[in-house]
């Protein structure tokens, strides 16, 4: 009887590896579940785009300097700009790289007539200073650099309609 058991214990033990084994094949990214009416009623639209008065500023003063041709967009998805090269098949791997991104925006994009994207422009405050800030300022400044789209970095306080004389667009 105990022979029987052990060979029991052991083809389960087996089995139980076996399926253990296969599970580890995909990564299924998250799925939107359907929303209710209760679900909508928890939102509100926000007042506007513009966190602060000096990015209100600042997209005027630069809408004034745009060369015909070329377009200003205000607080864009970095993934709408940049995404996950296509080389890389793993799922997981793929999904993590993709949330480096997707939660995150820049305050300013340049684009030309046919949509694509010129240079970006972030405005930096007093809250650039401290070690998570920088964290994340390097993240952009790397990815762009990575993409090749030019990251012109403005610091609040400086007078933008000098800053802007001085970096001419060049067509």
């Amino acid at each position: 009887m105990e022979n029987n058991a052990i060979i029991a214990l052991v083809f389960i033990l087996f089995v139980l590896a076996y399926l253990w084994l296969r599970r580890g094949g995909g990564f299924t990214s998250p799925e939107t579940k359907p929303a209710s009416e209760s679900t909508f009623r928890c939102f509100n639209r926000k007042a506007s785009l513009f966190v602060n008065s000096a990015e209100y500023a600042f997209f005027h003063c630069l809408q004034g300097h745009l060369p015909p041709g070329y377009f200003l967009m205000s607080k864009v998805r970095l993934e709408d700009i940049i995404e996950v090269k296509p080389q890389i098949q793993n799922q997981k791997v793929r999904w993590h790289l993709r949330n480096r991104v997707k939660s995150r925006h820049v305050d300013f994009l340049i684009i030309n007539k046919n949509g694509h994207p010129v240079f970006a422009i972030e405005l930096d405050g007093a809250s650039h200073s401290d070690s998570k800030a920088t964290n994340a300022d390097d993240l952009k400044n790397g990815l762009f650099r990575a993409v090749n789209i030019p990251l012109w970095r403005v610091k609040t306080g400086e007078n933008f309609e000098k800053n802007l004389r001085k970096n001419r667009f060049k067509s």
